[in-house]
């Protein structure tokens, strides 16, 4: 009797543990919820089209205060203040121009041609997309039959997919741009990174806060595609302590690995 007691004890001791372990779980997966579905709600009012699966989400959750969490989506998802320009929508003609370079293209009153090198990284502040600020890859400078630049070819996931643009003066200024050299890149890891994104070209455009970096992605959004493009030349150009969900502009922006490059207007 003495024993099935003790046993019967020790039984209702552990349930009586689990108890408040379980309720608090339970708590946590309810908030995580709950925050979750207000960033949707926030999406879709703003329409700005995130994909992030709710499994997804909390796969991102670092065990720390779940609003903290939830507000740091939207520090990266929130509009530009009275910028003229829409957070969504690709229709200007320095975007998705394949191989060839629009007529309107401007060169006249900056030194980008003549700054500008294969690898180096965009930043724009105007983001594209729904998300705040974006990021772009250089494919080359082009040049002419007598070897003298003629425009500069990017890559970039925009709201079209994984593309080839253009930038220039008219961009540049536009979109807030910086432009970035990566720091240690050699010219290997540069070829390899744009090989990377050549072979991404046609994906779709994805904003799902992920931080994929194999090849063959159904799709991208625009900073994890050039992330991912040096990452996995071992070149790890976010910022320091992860910064914002998923790999942002403002991360790869922030990096001590991205320096700017002297553009000049006159």
């Amino acid at each position: 009797m003495k024993k099935l007691f003790s046993l019967t004890t020790a039984i209702i001791m552990m349930l009586t543990l689990a108890i408040p372990t379980f309720a608090a779980e339970n708590n946590l997966d309810s908030e995580l919820l709950a925050a979750y579905n207000n960033i949707v709600s926030y999406a879709e009012e703003g329409r700005i089209p995130l994909e992030m699966t709710y499994d997804e989400f909390v796969s991102l959750y670092d065990g720390g205060s779940v609003s903290d969490f939830e507000n740091s989506f939207y520090d990266v998802l929130e509009p530009i203040p009275n910028y003229p320009v829409p957070a969504s929508g690709s229709n200007a003609y320095y975007y998705n121009t394949g191989l060839s370079c629009p007529d309107e293209a401007d060169y006249s009153r900056s030194n980008l041609l003549d700054v500008v090198e294969r690898g180096d990284i965009i930043y724009e502040a105007a983001g594209l997309g729904g998300i705040t600020g974006h990021i772009a890859i250089v494919e080359d400078v082009i040049t002419d039959s007598r070897g003298n630049p003629e425009y500069i070819r990017l890559i970039e996931a925009i709201d079209d997919g994984v593309v080839r643009s253009i930038l220039d003066d008219t961009r540049y200024l536009y979109r807030l741009a910086t432009v970035m050299y990566v720091r240690g890149a050699s010219d290997d890891d540069i070829d390899n990174a744009i090989d990377f994104c050549i072979g991404e070209l046609g994906a779709d455009y994805e904003l799902d806060f992920q931080k994929d970096t194999e090849a063959g992605q159904d799709g991208w959004y625009c900073s994890e595609l050039v992330w991912a493009a040096y990452k996995n030349q071992g070149i790890d150009i976010e910022v320091s302590g992860n910064g914002e969900p998923g790999v942002t502009p403002r991360d790869i922006k922030n990096s001590s690995l991205t320096i700017d490059r002297d553009v000049t207007f006159s």
